[in-house]
């Protein structure tokens, strides 16, 4: 017997944006309770999902209301100064702490909204960041 699953690739995906809301092409984004796409600096943000690569808002028409983030990719991104990486932290998950800023995980922090693994940091202090594979949503006290 002959099982053929449909796949796709999963690097990029497209979301519907929430009600209201405006994404920036290149800001991070994440879902709402209810999936739809917010920034992923939301106080709604759920699950982080990947980089936006168009810019989309609500005054767009109906068609256009949606955004397509890329993940799988990574991404280099600013180091948070209060929380930073380092290369000692290379292939641990990392936390959104700004827009397109991530650092470290600290224990007792339950809205730290997972981005990725740290894969690299460069010569300026910039981190390159694995994002992909499945969310890794609300970290909280899980790490």
């Amino acid at each position: 017997m002959l099982i053929n699953t449909p796949y796709r690739d999963g690097i990029a995906i497209p979301l519907t944006i929430a009600a209201g809301v405006t994404i920036a092409e290149g800001e991070l984004v994440a879902v709402d309770a209810d999936g739809n796409a917010v920034p992923a600096t939301d106080a709604g943000a759920k699950n982080l999902m990947g980089r936006a690569e168009l810019s989309v808002s609500p005054e767009l028409p109906a068609p256009n209301n949606a955004v397509i983030v890329t993940r799988n990719r990574q991404f280099l991104l600013a180091n948070d100064a209060s929380t930073p990486v380092t290369a000692a932290d290379i292939g641990s998950p990392v936390v959104l702490r700004a827009q397109n800023t991530v650092g470290k995980f600290t224990t007792g922090d339950a809205a730290a909204l997972g981005v990725g693994v740290l894969m690299g940091v460069d010569y300026n202090g910039q981190v390159w960041v694995e994002v992909g594979g499945a969310p890794l949503g609300m970290l909280g006290n899980e790490l």
